[in-house]
Parts: C-alpha cells; structure tokens; sequence
C-alpha cells in the first residue's frame, strides 16, 4: 500500500484520507505502530486532515505490547482528542464519515486495549506505574471518555476556521454514483 501511496505522489495525483487510511491499515495488520505515526504526520504535512477511521486505524497499530507504541498511541489520541474537540466546538464542513473525528465505539475499545496494554508495561516494569498514569494515560483516557458536549468555558477557548472543501463535495457525489448505479 505504501508504494501505492508514493506512487500516486510521484505521478503529482494528491492522496486523500481513503488513500491514507489504507496506507494506515498496512501498519496496523503488521502492528508497526512506529510508520503509521509516521503516515500519520506525512498525511497532516499534505494538508490531509485524519478522521476517525483514520486515528482509530492508527490506533489499532500501536497494540503490539510494547511501551514505545503505547507512548506514540497516546500521542495519537491527544491528536485525536484536539480534533475531536474543536469539531465540537465548531462542527464539520462535508460528509461526516469522511470528515468526523468524533470518537466512536471503537475508538473507545481501542483506548481501553492501549490502556491494559499500558498496565502491563508498567506490570513488567518497563515503566514506572505513577508516571503513566499521570502521562502516558492521560491522553487515552481523555480519548475514551470524550463527550461531544463541552463546557462554555473550552468553547470559548476554541478558535474556529473550518475551510471549505470542494474535494467532499465530489467524494459525496461519486459515493451517490456507487450507490446508485
């Protein structure tokens, strides 16, 4: 998949988040939680943004048991967390299962996976149990518990800039063309 996605880069054909979340599940069927970080970024550089396909793809990468993915799931799910957040505040422009970054069912299963997966690092004493739980958790945590409804005060706080997108406009039509042919 990755070569695909190169490819299409090298012909000047710009990936979209389906192009990139494919590249994603490759990561996580090899649980290479280290290059779907990687895709990750590379994907935010291009002006791509995630969705939650896409974060929880990336998610499901990093349960292989080791502490080092379990730090990036949790660099992952402060992303997510950050996007989801302001998605709440300001809302979507676009198909929303192309868009969204809400949290979902399993993004919530995945989150409590890294967090057993975390509370066995500590367990085996890769890392220390206060540290974790005050750092590492915290963002998996927040991921889990996620409410879209959010304080005035964190609205507030909130800058919104949602930019138009003429590319959702035409993955919706195309979809309706699957749908309906």
């Amino acid at each position: 998949c990755e070569g695909i996605l190169i490819g299409m880069l090298n012909e000047g054909i710009e990936p979209n988040v389906v192009s990139y979340t494919t590249v994603l599940g490759a990561c996580a069927k090899t649980k290479n939680a280290p290059m779907a970080s990687m895709w990750l970024q590379r994907m935010r550089s291009r002006n791509c943004s995630p969705n939650y396909h896409t974060y929880n793809t990336a998610l499901a990468a990093c349960l292989d048991g080791k502490l080092e993915s379990t730090f990036i799931a949790s660099k992952i799910a402060t992303e997510m967390v950050e996007d989801a957040t302001k998605e709440s505040a300001c809302g979507i422009r676009g198909v929303a299962k192309y868009k969204s970054t809400l949290p979902d069912t399993y993004t919530r299963f995945l989150g409590r996976e890294l967090m057993k997966q975390l509370r066995e690092n500590w367990r085996n004493g890769d890392i220390d149990m206060a540290l974790a739980k005050t750092t590492t958790r915290v963002p998996l945590l927040k991921m889990v518990d996620f409410v879209k409804e959010l304080p005035p005060e964190v609205l507030s706080e909130i800058q919104c800039d949602v930019p138009e997108d003429e590319e959702d406009e035409q993955v919706e039509r195309n979809d309706q063309d699957y749908e309906f042919s």
